[in-house]
C-alpha cells in the first residue's frame, strides 16, 4: 500500500478510539463537575485545565489500544497462516488448503478468507467456482470497511481476483469491467505483489506486450510467505513468456516458459507453461527454418559471371584449302 494510504489508514484507526475515549472524558469530566459542586464548593472544577489534559491523554489511551487491539487480531491469523503455509508446502493450493480457508471464513475474516479461496481457485484454473465463491463475500461490507478505515487491501484483492477470474475464463468485457469499478481501490494498492501481478494479466490480454513484462519484472513477492513466493514467480514467468511469444522473442518464451514449469504450484499453471514452451519451440523453428531459406535463396541469386564468346581462329595453313576456287561433290 502506498505510504499516504498507510498513514491514512492508521489515522483512521486512532481517531476511532480517540473518539471513544474523548467521549469517556467528557462524561468523566462532567461527572467530576457536578460532584465537586455539590460536595466541595471550596475546590472548583477547572475546565480549562481539564480538556487540554484530557484531549492529550485520550490520545496516547487510543494510540495504545490501537496497536494493543491489532495485536490481538493479529495472532490467530498468524497462526492459521502457518496452518495454510504448512498445507501448502505438502499439498500447494489443494482442496485441503481450501477447506482450511472456508473453515475460517467467519466474522472479520470471512471476506479476506472467501477472497483467498476464490484466488486459490483461479490458480487452479477453476474460474467458475472461483466466481461462485466471490460472490458469497459482502462487497457492500468490503467497501464500507474501506472507506471508514483507509485500508482498501482487501476491497482491491476483491477486485483482482475478479479480475483475473474473468481473464482466465476469456472474459473480456468482465475483467473491464471489474477493473473500471475497482481502479479507486487498485491505484491505492498499485504497488501489492498481487495487483501488479493481475495488472501485468490484464495487460497481456489487452496486447500490450512490453508493459505487461515491465509490470511482471517489478514485482518481488515480498508479501507472500516464503514457501509461496515460487509460485508467484512461476505466474510472473508464465506471463512474461506469452509476452515473449506475442513479440516472436522465442528463445526469451523458452526461458520463462521453463522457469514457470520448475516453480508452478497447480497443474493448470504447468499446463499452460508447457503449452507455451512447446508453442515457442515450434515458431522458433520455423523461424529459422524461414530464415535458412531465405539465405539459400539469396544465395541462388548471386550474379553469375558471363561467359566470353568463342574467339575467332586464325587461318592457318592446314586449315586453309590451297585452292580456294576447288568444288567439292557430295
Amino acid at each position: 500500500m502506498k505510504l499516504n494510504n498507510k498513514l491514512l489508514a492508521l489515522a483512521k484507526g486512532i481517531s476511532v478510539w480517540w473518539g471513544i475515549y474523548l467521549i469517556l472524558g467528557c462524561c468523566a469530566g462532567f461527572a467530576v463537575k457536578t460532584i465537586q459542586d455539590l460536595f466541595m464548593d471550596a475546590q472548583p472544577f477547572r475546565i480549562m485545565l481539564f480538556v487540554p489534559f484530557m484531549c492529550i491523554g485520550s490520545l496516547l489511551l487510543a494510540i495504545i489500544t490501537y496497536f494493543i487491539s491489532s495485536l490481538f487480531k493479529r495472532a490467530p491469523m498468524k497462526r492459521l497462516r502457518r496452518r495454510l503455509v504448512n498445507i501448502f508446502k505438502a499439498e500447494g493450493f489443494s482442496q485441503n488448503y481450501i477447506n482450511l480457508l472456508f473453515d475460517n471464513a467467519s466474522g472479520d475474516n470471512k471476506n479476506p478468507m472467501l477472497i483467498e479461496a476464490a484466488a486459490a481457485y483461479c490458480m487452479r484454473g477453476e474460474t467458475d467456482t472461483a466466481a461462485k465463491t466471490l460472490a458469497q463475500a459482502d462487497l457492500t461490507s468490503i467497501l464500507d470497511i474501506a472507506q471508514s478505515t483507509g485500508n482498501f487491501r482487501t476491497a482491491a484483492y476483491y477486485y483482482c481476483v475478479k479480475m483475473a477470474a474473468c481473464i482466465i475464463a476469456k472474459d473480456g468485457s468482465g475483467a473491464a469491467e471489474a477493473y473500471d469499478d475497482g481502479i479507486y481501490y487498485l491505484d491505492a494498492f498499485s504497488d501489492g505483489d498481487m495487483v501488479m501481478a493481475v495488472l501485468a494479466l490484464y495487460q497481456t490480454e489487452g496486447g500490450l506486450g512490453h508493459s505487461a513484462i515491465d509490470t511482471a519484472e517489478k514485482i518481488k513477492w515480498s508479501t507472500l510467505p516464503r514457501p509461496m513466493r515460487k509460485c508467484g514467480k512461476s505466474f510472473a514467468e508464465l506471463i512474461k513468456a506469452k509476452n515473449f511469444l506475442a513479440l516472436e522473442r522465442y528463445g526469451e518464451a523458452e526461458a520463462s516458459a521453463r522457469l514457470a514449469m520448475e516453480n508452478s504450484c497447480t497443474e493448470f499453471l504447468r499446463a499452460r507453461a508447457e503449452e507455451t514452451l512447446m508453442l515457442a519451440g515450434e515458431k522458433k523453428k520455423a523461424a529459422e527454418e524461414k530464415t535458412a531459406a531465405y539465405e539459400a535463396e539469396e544465395n541462388d541469386k548471386t550474379e553469375i559471371p558471363d561467359i566470353p564468346e568463342t574467339a575467332e581462329v586464325p587461318e592457318t595453313e592446314a586449315s586453309v584449302p590451297k585452292d580456294k576456287t576447288e568444288v567439292h561433290d557430295f
